[in-house]
């Protein structure tokens, strides 16, 4: 079992091809050639006929697990020749076992050569500081109009995650679209090589990963790095209405590689004319996109995803399809989870928006909860730690401190909680600045989260956000618990 719990059911590689594609020998040789139905990284999956690659990391060695991959129908294991000395198989099922030096790298070799075999698929690369998995539905939802494709799981972009998504695809499909993150420099430029995408998606580039990064200007290199991993003839969908990312892209664009730009400026190709917020949820945008006007509505918060909307409009303008298609695909999707989710629990309102933050996202965040519930009783942001942040962890704290008893997009809520070690100096920086009630708590244990959850009053309209392990949905079971008592 390992911690990216995963399986691609598709077609994929005949026993041979696969041997060929990692480099490996036959400990166990397989009981047919016919063609395998995809891959799998985790026993609590469906494996029957897949190739289970046996990944390990600092908590998990899925080399412990061969026997529950096995009956759970695995055709395959990939594992490591150091390993499999010290492994003892005792079932009666057939199962064929390869032995590679490497699982992880054979999963990613095994990527590489399956890539080379979708000739006929476009592949789209897909990346930015926030806004990845939101885009990426989104073009999901409006390619799937018309045609036939498949894209990351969830939010599968790293190095596992990358070939899981290419071994995904299949012979025929029209797309493939790959969601590519990086949390150290040179990340996406190995990723971007993997998939040698045929398009390259650039949302926004913010202060994510500054401390692998170092700055903002070391972010926009690392990003536009998929855009070099272009081919003459791909196409560069990149956010305007920005001069530091206008001279990235120039500094990274290919030969021959064609560029559509959106954003709400008029050198855009693809622009947001206007946006209105739908009393109901979501919101209605008239589009300028290259030459004509058209309406779509999007179920979607948010101007940031207003914004992301744009390049999924544009993937479906440059697929030839119809403003209708483009519309309908649009308003298909739906918030996933812990992005941007309306949740009631009793009379409180929640906007779970906790499954990661930097500190534009967090901005953006609050701005869409200011639009959405100016009218409510009472507002209550709960912000967590924003991690990843290096050096400039406290200063990027402060700031969001600063902003919110500011008030982003109106005026202040009436509290603001703050959760965590780092989050502390942004307690400090409201406080000092004033214009609310500010609440600190320093980790989410049993009292933190009672001391959180007394802060809420009937009828309030609340804002989560956070990173990842701040976990502030831990605060979500507190609240179910007390209205089953």
């Amino acid at each position: 079992m390992t911690s990216e719990p995963v399986c691609a059911d598709r077609g994929f590689m005949t026993p041979q091809e696969l041997r060929v594609s990692v480099a490996g020998r036959w400990a166990v040789a397989p009981a047919s050639s016919d063609p395998t139905r995809g891959v799998g990284t985790d026993t609590r999956c469906d494996l029957s006929g897949r190739v289970f690659f046996a990944l390990h990391g600092d908590r998990h060695d899925a080399h412990d697990h061969l026997l529950e991959a096995v009956r759970a129908g695995a055709r395959i294991l990939v594992v490591e020749e150091s390993k499999w000395r010290r492994i003892r198989l005792t079932t009666t099922q057939p199962c064929a076992v390869l032995v590679v030096p490497e699982t992880r790298a054979a999963l990613q070799a095994a990527a590489a050569a399956w890539r080379q075999m979708l000739t006929g698929t476009r592949v789209f690369g897909i990346t930015g500081s926030a806004g990845k998995t939101t885009t990426r539905r989104l073009i999901e939802g409006v390619l799937a109009t018309e045609f036939q494709g498949s894209a990351s799981p969830k939010s599968f972009n790293n190095d596992v995650g990358v070939p899981i998504t290419l071994c995904g695809g299949r012979r025929g499909d029209h797309y493939l679209l790959a969601e590519i993150g990086m949390n150290a420099p040179g990340e996406i430029a190995m990723l971007s090589a993997l998939a040698k995408p045929d398009v390259a998606v650039v949302t926004m580039v913010g202060r994510a990963h500054l401390e692998g990064l170092g700055s903002v200007d070391a972010i926009m290199r690392e990003k536009f790095s998929l855009v070099s991993a272009l081919s003459a003839g791909g196409l560069a969908v990149v956010r305007g209405d920005n001069s530091l990312l206008d001279a990235a892209l120039e500094g990274a664009l290919p030969a021959g590689v064609r560029v559509i730009r959106f954003g709400e400026g008029v050198a855009n190709h693809v622009r947001l004319q206007r946006r209105t917020p739908r009393v109901g949820g979501g919101q209605h945008l008239d589009i300028v996109a290259c030459g004509r006007s058209f309406a779509v509505e999007l179920a979607l918060e948010g101007a940031h995803n207003a914004i992301n909307a744009l390049a999924a409009i544009a993937m479906g303008i440059d697929s030839g399809l119809s403003d209708q298609q483009i519309s309908r695909g649009l308003a298909s999707v739906r918030p996933s989870e812990m992005r941007f989710v309306r949740q009631q629990f009793g009379d409180l309102t929640i906007y779970n928006d906790a499954y990661n933050a930097n500190p534009d996202a967090v901005l953006a965040a609050l701005s869409t909860f200011t639009e959405l519930v100016g009218c409510a009783q009472r507002r209550v942001v709960v912000l967590g730690d924003m991690l990843e942040l290096g050096a400039q962890a406290p200063a990027l704290h402060e700031e969001i401190g600063r902003a919110v008893a500011r008030g982003v997009g109106g005026s202040a809520p009436d509290v603001a909680i703050f959760v965590g070690p780092l989050a502390a100096h942004a307690a400090a920086a409201c406080r000092s600045v004033g214009g609310c009630k500010v609440v600190q708590v320093a980790e989410l244990n049993p009292l933190g989260v009672s001391r959180v959850v007394s802060e809420f009053a009937t009828g309030d309209a609340i804002l989560l956000k956070g990173s990842r392990g701040a976990a502030l949905e831990r605060l979500l079971a507190s609240l179910q618990e007390r209205l089953a008592a």
